[in-house]
């Protein structure tokens, strides 16, 4: 199984199930969500979690005083967590999605 750096790096490299590990239950959907403690919120230009998503669905509204508001688009986050892994105040989660 060949895999690239990038993939190696981000964390998506997941070892395939053996004999001794059960397959669990189908995997839980995710989605990033943006907390309060994130810098944007506070006047720092971040913006980091909009840069590392591949997909584009996170976006930056100004809000003025060099304030942005982080906004995550409606099923355009694939749940891969490549945002929260680069925020450096860890704002940004990884959570179920509610059906």
């Amino acid at each position: 199984m060949a895999i690239s750096r990038a993939d190696l790096f981000r964390g998506r490299f997941r070892s395939e199930p053996t004999a001794l590990q059960a397959p669990s239950a189908a995997p839980q959907a995710l989605e990033a969500r943006i907390g309060a403690g994130c810098l944007s919120y506070t006047g720092t230009d971040c913006r980091m979690c909009g840069d590392h998503c591949d997909h584009g669905a996170i976006r930056f509204r100004p809000l003025g005083r060099g304030r942005w508001l982080p906004l995550i688009e409606e099923g355009s986050c694939t749940g891969c967590g490549d945002c929260a892994t680069v925020c450096p105040v860890k704002a940004v989660t990884m959570e179920a999605v509610s059906a």
